[in-house]
């Protein structure tokens, strides 16, 4: 059997040959390749890539950080791109004319770290700039070129699954347009209007989520959210996340396809709003003290929910090779070994050991049942 067949038969809640190993470390495997500090195993791969390195790690790869060729393209808006160069890094600023006046947006990268932050958002106050955001959002046209997803799918062959990132709930939209408190002021102050835009975003954006889940060789994807119970707690969720989720929970079913939702903070708080998705997993699930959701605890939200996490920034960094060997023995001992797979709490930070990487492959292989 392939890591491609046995990830499908958790995914279908059957009984697996071995629990899934997938690992995702894309932002680990870009800075040391960036800072020229990859492993050794690593370096003497010629051109080694994220795909080949989580091939010699030995994952069973259902990873979310791919691009698989979804765009947004502009229609009948001027669209200028200004770049500054920072001490820290690229400032972006992008700025769109509409003939309800201009709206910008901008975007801070910090070199040192591959990491960037929104510095401002599109949509400052929601009077002042609805009409041109939604004039924006109505002439923007959401794409997908499956021949990128298929070169990737290629590549992964049998060693696993591309998991397609495909936007995300209006709720994440929000955020992103207006950031978090904002989005949450402009919901309270103008609730119809809000969710007109958000309907509008939906969509479009479904569409191309029906259009991958049509294709027969796409299997799983993923909505790119940040599930939070501090971001999405209450009517938020139950307005703008909960109705969407079901809605393209509907649209894979038919297809007989599966969807993750990306989700890594305090989660306990959404356990009714998950269930009531009825979403198949999500990906990047963290327990205490960083998260709040344990492993059996999380494979009970439905039936046939799909656990994705387990290795969280604290066994990445702060415990000794002893303590995680300890931790493991407890933390996998908890559930059983169907619809469970071992993947990064949200993602495996720069600072991790590779050997610690290494070690936790090797207890989740010793207990999950890999063939020798």
């Amino acid at each position: 059997m392939t890591k491609k067949e046995n990830l499908l038969k958790v995914l279908r809640c059957e009984e697996p040959e071995w629990v899934p190993f997938a690992l995702g470390f894309k932002h680990w495997f870009d800075y040391h390749q960036h800072t020229n500090s990859l492993p050794d195993d690593l370096k003497k791969i010629e051109n080694c890539d994220y795909i080949d390195a989580m091939k010699f790690l030995g994952c069973d790869i259902l990873a979310r950080n791919f691009y698989c060729g979804q765009d947004e393209i502009f229609n009948k808006i001027k669209h200028n791109v200004i770049t500054n160069k920072k001490d820290i890094g690229i400032q972006t600023i992008n700025e769109y004319e509409t003939p309800f006046g201009s709206l910008s947006e901008s975007r801070q990268e910090i070199e040192h770290m591959l990491v960037s932050h929104e510095e401002n958002f599109i949509i400052k106050e929601w009077e002042k700039d609805r009409d041109a955001a939604i004039y924006i959002l109505d002439n923007t046209d959401f794409t997908w070129r499956e021949e990128v997803f298929l070169e990737l799918q290629d590549k992964i062959g049998d060693d696993g699954i591309c998991m397609i990132p495909c936007w995300g709930t209006p709720l994440k939209w929000l955020h992103w347009k207006c950031g978090l408190q904002n989005s949450c002021f402009f919901f309270m102050d103008y609730m119809d209007q809000v969710k007109e835009y958000c309907d509008l975003f939906w969509e479009k954006s479904s569409q191309v989520l029906r259009k991958m889940a049509e294709h027969p060789e796409v299997k799983v994807m993923i909505l790119m959210d940040n599930v939070d119970a501090p971001f999405y707690g209450g009517f938020l969720a139950d307005e703008l996340w909960t109705p969407y989720v079901k809605n393209a929970m509907d649209i894979c079913r038919e297809q007989g396809k599966f969807l993750f939702v990306h989700a890594c903070g305090q989660l306990a708080n959404l356990k009714g709003a998950i269930a009531e998705s009825k979403v198949t997993g999500l990906e990047g699930v963290s327990h205490g003290p960083i998260g709040d959701l344990p492993i059996e605890e999380a494979k009970k939200i439905h039936p046939e929910f799909i656990f994705n996490g387990g290795f969280s920034n604290r066994e990445q960094l702060d415990l000794s090779d002893d303590e995680v060997k300890a931790f493991y023995t407890d933390y996998l001992n908890r559930t059983g070994k169907d619809r469970t797979i071992i993947a990064s709490s949200c993602s495996t930070i720069a600072e991790t050991k590779w050997e610690r990487m290494k070690l936790v492959r090797d207890i989740v292989r010793e207990w999950g049942g890999w063939p020798k």
